[in-house]
């Protein structure tokens, strides 16, 4: 009799783990063979029910499959929050990557000079983060000098110009921590010591350094143009740079600037009236644009016009600086 129940028992314990072992090896077959192309955004304390109807609410899955997902897969305590995007991808790896917080990326790419309006849009455009959220966070002052130490107005001229691969629905302080940190990693050696051999600390550095990227695109010129600036400031004479002023009327400015402009000494960035550095950079630099800043050229000039390509003239003195305007532009 007792020889009959074991028999009995080890048959039945046989048949449930086969029959266990059968579900399981149908529910991984499940998962590999079946692709998917879908957008997925697994919000923060979203419930494991919530999340599953997102991805299996259509389809035709074996049975006791939530169960296999939450119980031997552990897919309802290891899901991470986040965007996730499938192209015709099989389930097990949408699954592994929701597992690991392997987030879909949306690529983003920043030109240099762009300030952190410019940004803010770019950033908005692409479902990453939305204009105002970003703004208010990179000038919070108490978030800006949580990352950088410093009592900075704002993280312009901080954002460095570069690609990136951010998430749909992206933290607005991760991304500027990022950029940030990228700014660091890129900021020329010794910079700081640099410029204070030219009377700037290391703000005042990257503001002259916004200003240089503004005014020329030209890697060669970078140097040239840090050196007028330089001069000028050493003089006592008015920067009196257009992209300054327009920074100023940002971001309302329509792209035509007007001798209204020019005229307003209510603009604090407006370096026809105001002597001196304006408050602030007024975009994001490239590492060229600093190198230029820390190491300007050796020159005399004290003014420059537009030439031909892009390119700019230089002159020593206002009388041939006014005959290249009249030569060039006139």
């Amino acid at each position: 009799m007792l020889k009959n129940l074991f028999i009995l028992i080890i048959i039945v314990a046989f048949a449930v783990t086969f029959a266990i072992g059968y579900w399981i090896n149908t529910c991984e077959t499940y998962l590999k063979n079946n692709y998917v192309t879908l957008e997925l955004h697994i919000e923060k304390g979203e419930s494991f029910n919530k999340t599953y109807n997102k991805i299996f609410k259509h389809l035709d899955t074996p049975p006791f499959f939530k169960s296999y997902l939450k119980y031997v897969y552990h897919f309802a305590g290891k899901r991470k929050f986040g965007y996730y995007r499938a192209d015709d991808m099989p389930l097990s790896q949408l699954i592994k990557n929701i597992k690991k917080g392997t987030q879909y990326n949306i690529k983003v790419t920043f030109p240099e000079g762009y300030n952190i309006y410019d940004i803010a849009k770019q950033l908005d455009k692409a479902d990453i983060i939305k204009y105002s959220a970003f703004i208010d966070n990179v000038t919070n002052k108490d978030f800006v000098k949580n990352i950088t130490g410093k009592q900075y107005p704002s993280l312009e001229g901080f954002l460095y110009p570069d690609t990136y691969y951010f998430p749909k629905s992206a933290d607005p302080a991760d991304v500027a921590k990022l950029m940030y940190q990228n700014f660091l990693q890129k900021l020329p050696e010794d910079f700081e010591s640099k410029v204070n051999k030219y009377g700037l600390d290391l703000y005042e550095g990257v503001i002259l350094a916004s200003i240089v990227q503004k005014e020329t695109y030209s890697k060669s010129e970078y140097p040239i143009v840090a050196s007028v600036f330089y001069n000028r400031l050493r003089k006592g004479m008015r920067l009196q740079s257009d992209p300054t002023i327009i920074y100023g009327v940002y971001p309302k400015f329509d792209g035509n600037l007007q001798e209204k402009h020019l005229e307003n000494a209510g603009n604090p960035y407006n370096t026809y009236q105001h002597s001196g550095l304006p408050p602030t950079p007024i975009c994001s630099p490239s590492k060229g644009a600093l190198k230029g800043v820390a190491n300007p050229a050796d020159t005399d000039y004290l003014y420059f016009v537009a030439g031909e390509n892009g390119s700019h003239l230089f002159s020593e003195t206002y009388r041939e600086h006014v005959n290249k305007v009249n030569l060039h532009q006139k």
